[in-house]
């Protein structure tokens, strides 16, 4: 039985993965809408088992790493990228994996090492432009101390993950609003009523996380941080047998802003215990102008898939620029893609159609068109309703003030390259 008979098999509302919520390693971070673990486990499964001489896996819009750390679980070598730091950080804390016992041996000297420091003031207190607007005084002081001790330990085998927990509580202690992925400051009275448990979460956060990573790692890993385009560029091609991935739906700053939402925590974090340009933080959108479709590139003359043209003549003139901006980026990402990935191997593509100018984005049949122009055929459609998921309702204002809504149902299609 191929893989299109087992999909037949199952009922359409199954996809939904209604009482699906992140669980285990995948909750260990918060961050913007991320891909259905289940949902991405069960089908990596299914190719495997169809393929068995599939061996290497590349996701190069990674994200947390769900794929990456489904991809492990059904014995796949991982290879992700992501231009955003602190997915970096989040998805290298998944795939590193962390000694329990080493892990509780450095808990008690970090512990230890911010007890002392309290009681003698000696800490290094941070700073960064308008870090008052974003902190309160206290929180300052409370999250300076932490990152002091931090900086401190001496054992860089686990030190990614106490920088990822530490990110988590410079984020619930910030004055950013919640309801929104973008930087909103909260109301003042929100702000001066919120109660200070840093150092307790902190304790409480590092002595569990590492319980939910698992150990030992599954398998080989490599993670790279900046643009993908320009990563995948330098790759050999035909070296993957799957890419699995979800590709950003337009530019992150009129889609979510996964830099925003990023932004204060990669603030605090040092990052020369990492591998990434910290000038991609220099401003609070800039890590969102440097995403897929975020700067003006050149357009292409040319559109694989006619319903680019077609689409752009419904919209706006003045909303045209960012959509052939958007395009332009991924068809170049789409086109490297397939040239990296082997003969035989498989493209699973999570996709969802945006509206701009309240028509939608026809961004699953480009895709369909462009798998076509590159040597690929459609196995397999899967759509499936959004139940649960962490994004806000409304993610955009139209030029009038209204909300837009989010989307509420997104694609996934099942892509084969031809020998």
């Amino acid at each position: 039985m191929g893989i299109s008979d087992i999909l037949d098999s199952y009922s359409k509302e199954y996809w939904d993965f209604k009482n699906a919520k992140n669980e285990g390693i995948h909750k260990i971070a918060n961050y913007p809408a991320p891909m259905v673990a289940p949902m991405q486990h069960e089908l990596l499964q299914l190719l495997v088992n169809e393929n068995p001489d599939y061996r290497r896996l590349l996701d190069p819009f990674h994200g947390t790493g769900v794929t990456l750390v489904e991809g492990q679980e059904v014995g796949l070598d991982v290879f992700g990228i992501d231009i955003n730091p602190y997915a970096h950080i989040i998805s290298l804390a998944k795939l590193e994996k962390y000694n329990p016992i080493e892990v509780e041996k450095i808990n008690e000297r970090v512990l230890s090492r911010i007890v002392q420091l309290k009681a003698r003031g000696n800490w290094e207190k941070h700073s960064f432009e308008n870090i008052n607007k974003w902190f309160r005084r206290d929180v300052i002081e409370d999250l300076s101390i932490i990152r002091t001790a931090i900086k401190k330990e001496t054992d860089k085998s686990v030190k990614h993950y106490y920088w990822l927990c530490f990110g988590e509580i410079v984020k619930k202690y910030s004055n950013t609003r919640t309801s929104t992925f973008k930087l909103h400051a909260k109301e003042a009275e929100k702000i001066n009523a919120m109660e200070n448990h840093i150092f307790a979460d902190f304790q409480n956060k590092i002595c569990e996380t590492y319980k939910l990573i698992g150990y030992p790692a599954l398998g080989d890993f490599q993670l790279e941080c900046g643009d993908s385009n320009m990563i995948m560029k330098k790759m050999d091609s035909e070296s993957f047998d799957i890419i699995c991935t979800s590709p950003p739906y337009g530019d992150n700053g009129t889609t979510v802003t996964y830099g925003q939402f990023s932004t204060l925590q990669l603030l605090w974090i040092d990052n020369s215990d990492f591998r990434y340009d910290i000038s991609c933080i220099d401003n609070f959108s800039r890590l969102d102008s440097l995403s897929l479709g975020g700067t003006l590139s050149r357009n292409n003359a040319f559109y694989c898939s006619p319903l680019v043209t077609q689409y752009i003549e419904k919209i706006s003139p003045h909303k045209r620029k960012k959509i052939i901006q958007f395009y332009s980026d991924y068809e170049n990402s789409f086109r490297t893609m397939a040239r990296l990935l082997k003969g035989g191997g498989s493209m699973v593509l999570t996709l969802g159609n945006r509206k701009v100018d309240g028509i939608e984005f026809p961004f699953s049949g480009i895709n369909i068109d462009l798998a076509e122009q590159y040597n690929m055929k459609v196995e397999y459609v899967i759509t499936r309703n959004i139940i649960n998921k962490r994004m806000p309702r409304r993610v955009s204002r139209l030029s009038d003030g209204q909300s837009v809504s989010s989307m509420s149902k997104e694609t996934t299609l099942l892509l084969k390259k031809g020998c």
